[in-house]
């Protein structure tokens, strides 16, 4: 795969249509992700079984944003969602053209595990999931933030009182339900 050229190319050539995600029970090779924080960010996997999920994820905890021990791990599909909700990636005709074959998929990302050179701006969890299924390292999320548009809609949402506290009440959903799955988790692994 020639990842680099590809990605330099799918960016120069996007036309900027939104990507399109359903809720949907996945299907193996699935790009998956889950939202957090309300919306604030989004983790992002490749899905193998309920057993399997790929993704950067920590050690102990399984927290996204535990940076400094994060690797590309198999984990199960109860660790990856943290009580939230999976979503799977739809793709566009044009962007079907160039999806990896489901065994290619699965095969890229089980050869990363172990992968710890995760990267907030350049090698996020959602750069892994696309380079598994369209062989091209992008993060929409951290596109918006690179080129202005990210900060607008947070300003929005900040200025308007209605959306600022329907984000916050989602986002404190979310917290609740990645802790209280993380706890319920952890009352599993003692009793046993």
């Amino acid at each position: 795969m020639a990842i680099d050229l590809n990605s330099i190319v799918s960016l120069l050539t996007d036309d900027g249509s939104p990507e399109h995600w359903e809720i949907q029970i996945p299907r193996q090779g699935d790009h998956i992700r889950v939202r957090r924080l309300g919306g604030l960010y989004y983790h992002h996997g490749i899905y193998v079984s309920d057993e399997e999920v790929i993704a950067f994820a920590g050690d102990d905890d399984y927290n996204p944003i535990d940076w400094w021990d994060t690797e590309i791990r198999a984990i199960s599909l109860e660790e990856f969602r943290q009580g939230g909700i999976i979503e799977v990636r739809q793709y566009t005709e044009k962007e079907q053209e160039q999806l990896c074959p489901v065994p290619e998929t699965i095969a890229f990302a089980r050869a990363c595990i172990g992968n710890k050179k995760y990267d907030l701006l350049f090698h996020n969890c959602e750069h892994f999931a696309n380079a598994c299924k369209l062989g091209v390292y992008r993060s929409y999320q951290t596109e918006q933030i690179l080129f202005g548009k990210a900060i607008p809609k947070a300003l929005e949402c900040l200025g308007d009182e209605t959306q600022r506290e329907t984000w916050l009440k989602e986002a404190v959903q979310d917290l609740k339900a990645q802790v209280l799955d993380k706890l319920r988790r952890d009352s599993e692994k003692s009793d046993s």
